[in-house]
């Protein structure tokens, strides 16, 4: 099974409300079209102006279907849709997941809890290879061990399927059980006391692998549409 991900952007004039709706209006539209899955997340709503996260104030949806064809049928079947609805970033994603929530919610419905985004890019001077062997085998048992996550997905970028698509190594969704989880940094780095070294450890480990200036981080909601 081919897994695509596309990226909409929302222009600076569209209210977070809009964009919502607009979100939503797409994945029905896709739904008629018969993916195998098909999931949104999407800006629901603004960020907090202060937080340990550095979140991106622009609205952004990710779309993530899958399809059950052939693997050199999926794009060309799905980019007329997407471009359509507005994208102009998409790619072929490698998926897997540290750690998985149940998913015991009915579809239609958003995930409960708090939900996070992160567009990757490599740190100039790094392989691919190890990229991921930092990303994967480094950061990820890092981020488990310090971070409450719920449901953990990486997502390796494969090869870009829209013409244009800027170069991305990988996106990330990370699942909370609770907002607080999420947006409170006493509980995002694990308590009080082991607050400050674990976000010292944090920035030091993805300083290593990551081009932090070109990092994108959003609030988000999730919403499975056909799992």
């Amino acid at each position: 099974m081919v897994k695509l991900q596309y990226l909409l952007r929302a222009p600076a004039s569209e209210s977070v409300e809009a964009f919502r709706d607009r979100a939503l209006a797409t994945g029905a539209r896709l739904l008629a079209c018969g993916p195998a899955r098909l999931k949104l997340t999407f800006t629901a709503e603004e960020p907090p102006r202060l937080s340990v996260m550095p979140f991106r104030r622009d609205r952004l949806l990710l779309v993530s279907l899958w399809d059950d064809g052939e693997p050199g049928a999926a794009a060309p079947r799905w980019n007329p849709i997407l471009e359509s609805e507005g994208a102009v970033e998409g790619y072929r994603v490698d998926e897997s997941v540290p750690r998985e929530y149940r998913h015991d919610w009915p579809d239609g419905r958003d995930t409960p809890g708090g939900s996070m985004l992160t567009l990757l890019h490599r740190r100039a001077g790094l392989t691919d290879a190890e990229f991921l062997r930092r990303w994967h085998d480094g950061h990820s048992p890092l981020a488990l061990q310090i971070h409450p996550l719920w449901n953990y997905v990486r997502n390796v970028v494969a090869a870009p399927v829209l013409p244009g698509s800027p170069p991305l190594c990988g996106i990330v969704e990370e699942q909370f059980r609770s907002r607080s989880e999420l947006l409170d940094p006493v509980a995002f780095f694990g308590g009080w006391l082991r607050m400050v070294p674990s976000m010292l450890r944090v920035f030091v480990d993805v300083r290593g692998f990551l081009d932090l200036a070109a990092i994108e981080n959003y609030l988000v909601t999730e919403r499975w549409i056909r799992s």
